[in-house]
């Protein structure tokens, strides 16, 4: 399992984009300059799930489809495409948005586009689990990110509409059902089990591609059925994951400081999501359709479970397989980092889903003042810790040349 240059860059790149969403939410959720504006909430959803997440996906697509010296688009164009498009969020300027948004959107059809023809080169029934997990992954993040586009679109140019509250749920339903479920399943499959070709991993991704489609199609048309369709396909893929990879999970060394555990604790979140799907559909139905009427904590923990359950573990344990070869620096650190993030996340969705959104409080009279702090320092911890790691040199460059 190779981890090229490019993979490593697009990681950094990501971590410092991340940096930035750790430090809006932990502000956001303790309230200590009050609640932020629209615009700053905006920046921490995108600076994490482009900017972070997306900039990891890329450095794994690397990983998995650019081996023996094949070149992979450019990691430092995509990592300013994506600041350009965070830092126009930030701005509030809808134009600015339209603009960058559209740069995004090709850069992010051009990665899809290398992943289709480099499996088209491999030849695509021969693909391995993970590397077809990660092509209908990306394809499904194109469909997402071309309805986002189409929003900002609209935006700048004052043609909102009722219509555009419905593809703003199918942006969000794109994005979370169907890309990030889909290459995270990928990611802890090659790092838990390695790249294999099965009926059953096949199966899988094509379900979750299927439930992401019908939970956008559902929203978009406002068609019942399909959202129905949606929860059964969720809960028969989740079964697979947690049957197909139960055996590696239980077989984890969970007091040991490598990247294993971070990719085994994701079934975990994917169950945990999977029902928080299941009740957002429910939600969304008994309120016809109008994602207005469905309780904000509800969809925020949702986000969370996957933005931080199943994402960040993912990619943090990718980091950490990455790095193997080089010094551990802040050893100490791995622990708090795993358990931190963790205990965080888990306690901050609770909070969410019982008492609901924090909204409007004040400076800590929330729970989520004291259970989101935790998540985010050690978020922060982890992207400092992984940091110098990918910046330093593997153990092979530093050994002395002999005599």
């Amino acid at each position: 399992m190779g981890f090229p240059a490019a993979s490593a860059r697009a990681f950094q790149y990501g971590l410092g984009i991340f940096t930035l969403t750790a430090l809006i939410g932990l502000v956001n959720a303790t309230k200590i300059i009050g609640n932020l504006d629209q615009n700053t909430l905006l920046t921490h959803l995108h600076s994490g799930t482009l900017g972070w997440i997306t900039m990891g996906v890329f450095g794994i697509a690397i990983a998995l489809f650019a081996r023996e010296g094949v070149r992979a688009p450019a990691v430092t164009l995509s990592a300013l495409a994506t600041a350009a498009y965070v830092i126009a969020f930030w701005s509030g300027n809808f134009f600015a948005r339209a603009l960058f948004g559209t740069i995004m959107l090709a850069t992010i059809f051009g990665w899809w586009a290398w992943v289709v023809y480099r499996s088209n080169t491999e030849g695509f029934s021969k693909l391995s689990n993970p590397k077809f997990a990660m092509l209908l992954g990306l394809t499904t993040l194109v469909i997402g990110s071309t309805v986002g586009v189409i929003i900002q679109i609209q935006f700048a140019l004052n043609a909102v509409s009722d219509q555009t509250g419905n593809l703003i749920g199918t942006h969000a339903s794109a994005q979370v059902g169907g890309y990030l479920i889909l290459v995270a399943t990928g990611i802890i499959e090659w790092l838990l089990l390695g790249e294999r070709r099965t009926t059953g991993g096949l199966v899988q991704s094509v379900l979750l591609f299927l439930a992401g489609i019908a939970l956008a199609l559902g929203q978009l048309l406002g068609i019942t059925p399909l959202l129905l369709v949606t929860n059964v396909l969720q809960v028969v893929a989740t079964v697979m994951v947690v049957v197909r990879l139960g055996p590696a999970v239980m077989k984890t060394a969970w007091g040991a400081a490598t990247g294993m555990r971070h990719e085994a604790i994701v079934p975990l979140y994917l169950v945990i999501g999977v029902v928080l799907v299941v009740a957002l559909v429910q939600q969304i139905i008994a309120a016809q359709g109008d994602i207005g009427r469905v309780p904000p904590g509800l969809i925020h923990s949702l986000d969370h479970t996957f933005f931080v359950g199943v994402m960040t573990n993912a990619l943090f344990g990718a980091i950490l397989a990455a790095t193997q070869d080089r010094p551990r620096i802040w050893p100490w650190a791995d622990h708090l980092i795993f358990w931190g993030l963790n205990v965080g996340v888990l306690s901050f969705t609770a909070v969410l889903v019982f008492v609901g959104s924090s909204t409007g409080a004040a400076a800590f009279s929330h729970p989520v003042s004291y259970t989101a702090p935790i998540m985010g320092l050690a978020a922060l911890l982890g992207i400092a810790t992984l940091s110098m790691r990918l910046s330093s040199a593997p153990a092979a460059q530093r050994a002395a040349s002999p005599a």
